[in-house]
């Protein structure tokens, strides 16, 4: 007779054993269950049958946190890849009847996202018309794994270990300033002369931005604008570089049409970031589903087509 379709390896219920996995990666069995609409008490008890099952504590609970114990921890990382080989297996199975259908949630920049990626967004749903997209724009640096998102698009390789990456298109931050900023303040010949003008930064993770960092042929360089305008969002600095306040250190995909047009001005074009590639991210243990998969696909092609 064929074992439930909720019953994992030796008898292990399937269901609590996702449910400590996700408890583990938000720290809370409350938030876990509020997830998947439980009880408190009924997601508490699935765990501790889970650990009477395996005769091994998961977890070591106190009043701020629950952690993994030394050897739930283990456990739960071995647990976490079968599962994702199970899923990939299934996808593989299933991969002549998949369609590009159902909910994808997705995290994006608010530069990039606002006047590059939508459009191409709005294209892709074109062509997929069963497909549901829910957007989380902003410039917030989070924990993948505590967000509500399938997948994000990120500037720059992650530090969170763990995640699944692909690259979708190179790129580097670089100076801008309007023409009109540049035509009464000076076009800056030198490093050295940032000093000397206004500057517009974008806050990341708490930093509020006041020194940057470039590479002037591979060499570091610092650079200290005297900085009166910061914004926890990329869309507001480009606006305020756009109206002549500043200088801005930008990603390059967010003013490429800005620099083509000339509404932007590239400043010292010899110094620019290290690699700052766009990546398409997936959070440990996440089942690349054929949403994601096509998604990043699409935006591979489009982004390399506009790179030319």
């Amino acid at each position: 007779m064929p074992a439930s379709p909720t019953v994992a390896a030796d008898g292990l219920e399937l269901p609590a054993l996702q449910l400590a996995l996700r408890a583990a990666e938000l720290g809370s069995v409350a938030a876990a269950a509020r997830e998947r609409d439980w009880l408190p008490a009924t997601a508490t008890a699935a765990i501790r049958r889970l650990e009477a099952q395996l005769g091994a504590a998961l977890f070591t609970r106190n009043s701020r946190a629950l952690r993994p114990t030394p050897e739930g921890a283990a456990f739960l990382q071995r647990a976490r890849e079968a599962l994702a080989l199970l899923g990939d297996g299934v996808a593989a199975l299933r991969e002549p009847l998949a369609q590009v259908r159902g909910l994808l949630r997705l995290g994006m920049p608010s530069d990039l996202g606002t006047r590059l990626l939508r459009p191409l967004l709005d294209e892709f749903m074109a062509l997929h018309p069963a497909l549901q997209l829910e957007l989380q724009v902003g410039d917030r640096l989070s924990d993948l794994a505590r967000e509500p998102v399938d997948a994000a698009l990120r500037y720059g390789e992650p530090q969170q270990p763990g995640l699944i990456v692909r690259r979708l298109a190179d790129n580097h931050r670089v100076l801008v300033a309007s023409p009109d900023y540049l035509a009464r303040a000076g076009t800056p010949q030198a490093a050295a002369d940032i000093e000397q003008h206004a500057g517009i930064s974008l806050r990341l993770a708490g930093r509020p931005g006041h020194v940057w960092t470039l590479l002037d042929n591979g060499r570091p360089v610092t650079l200290r604008p005297q900085v009166r305008r910061i914004a926890d969002n990329g869309l507001v600095t480009r606006e305020w570089a756009l109206a002549g306040h500043g200088i801005a250190m930008k990603s390059r995909l967010d003013v490429a049409d800005d620099l083509a047009a000339g509404r932007l001005v590239q400043v010292l074009p010899a110094l620019r970031s290290a690699p700052y590639p766009l990546v398409l991210a997936l959070a440990s243990g996440s089942h690349l589903s054929a949403r994601v998969r096509a998604l990043g696909d699409f935006l591979s092609e489009r982004l390399a087509e506009r790179n030319g």
